[in-house]
């Protein structure tokens, strides 16, 4: 048994804890409510909050569960952000962009054509950037992030039927994006015309061609089954797509501190065996998307990463956040 299992096992031992089961489950282990948009299997949200679940469970001998709600079963990522904050959802896995109305300053993340690899990305949220923003959301939003993971890919731009083999064929596309103003500028810095939407609604607008297409990953386009519709991918690497595990400060108020530590503790290794997922699920994603027919092509993005630098620092005035560029883009 390891040390932070016993550490665990201990604090659910306390009279305190106890005391918490009581109050938010009755008799029986403390059920904790866990939410994202994607779909049960392997997608990058699922995978985070399933790894987790197991990991809470196994560490406490089941008298903490996590229960998943997947594919927005408890409402669109904007409705649960509130119950998040209002501790009606106690846990949450989504992308950093969803937060940006409320938490402006996550918008950092996802600046476009801002981070090289995942290598960079973990080097610099790890050491200084995660802290830093775990700090300012825990005092403005009433939220804490317990662990950060990664899309399964960088985004891409994903269309029906233009195949796109030059920069300036994305021009006047209708293309669905987060409902974040960052992800708008970054469609827009493309030349692309940007259509926010939940991403509930993405299958049925290819559909009837509300849009011609999306900027995603290869591993969600293939988990979701976009590939049905949408047939050329542009791999334009423009969003990495940070992922984090949102806990409710209402609902960690609710519980002694060891037992917080604890579930941020499992947090945490969920979150180390999601990441090293990454590399591979993308790969394979991207060879399978082919194999079932889509046209998947590189393009140059050299222009578009030098008007993205210009972007990256009036934002960054905007947001007040210079100094967390300097850290990622030194």
């Amino acid at each position: 048994m390891t040390a932070s299992r016993r550490t665990f096992l201990a604090s659910l031992g306390g009279a305190a804890f106890g005391a918490a089961c009581e109050r938010r489950a009755g008799r029986g282990p403390l059920i904790l409510r866990l939410s994202h948009a994607m779909t049960a299997g392997n997608t990058a949200l699922h995978v985070f909050g399933d790894r987790f679940a197991r990991v809470v469970e196994t560490m406490s001998g089941g008298t903490v569960k996590v229960r998943l709600f997947p594919s927005g079963t408890l409402g669109q990522e904007r409705e649960v952000v509130q119950q998040l904050q209002e501790g009606l959802v106690d846990f949450m896995v989504s992308g950093t962009a969803i937060w940006g109305s409320v938490a402006p300053r996550l918008q950092v993340f996802d600046f476009p054509f801002l981070w090289r690899d995942w290598q960079h990305v973990h080097r610099v949220v790890d050491a200084s950037l995660g802290p830093a923003a775990s700090d300012y959301l825990a005092s403005s939003v009433r939220m804490r992030p317990f662990a950060w993971g990664d899309s399964f890919g960088f985004r891409h731009v994903i269309t029906r039927n233009r195949d796109v083999t030059e920069p300036a064929q994305l021009s006047g596309l209708k293309l669905r994006t987060i409902q974040s103003a960052i992800y708008v500028k970054a469609v827009e810095l493309m030349g692309a015309s940007p259509t926010p939407m939940a991403f509930g609604e993405v299958y049925t607008s290819l559909q009837t061609g509300v849009i011609d297409g999306y900027e995603h990953d290869a591993s969600t386009t293939l988990q979701q089954r976009f590939y049905e519709i949408a047939h050329y991918m542009t791999r334009t690497s423009h969003i990495a797509g940070v992922l984090g595990l949102w806990a409710s400060s209402a609902t960690m108020a609710q519980l002694p501190g060891d037992v917080r530590a604890a579930l941020e503790r499992a947090a945490i290794e969920a979150a180390s065996d999601q990441r090293a997922m990454g590399p591979r699920e993308d790969a394979a994603a991207t060879a399978l998307l082919a194999e079932r027919g889509m046209t998947i092509r590189e393009i140059d993005t050299t222009a578009f990463r030098r008007a993205a630098e210009t972007l990256w620092r009036s934002e960054a005035r905007a947001l007040d956040v210079t100094s967390w560029l300097e850290v990622i883009h030194g």
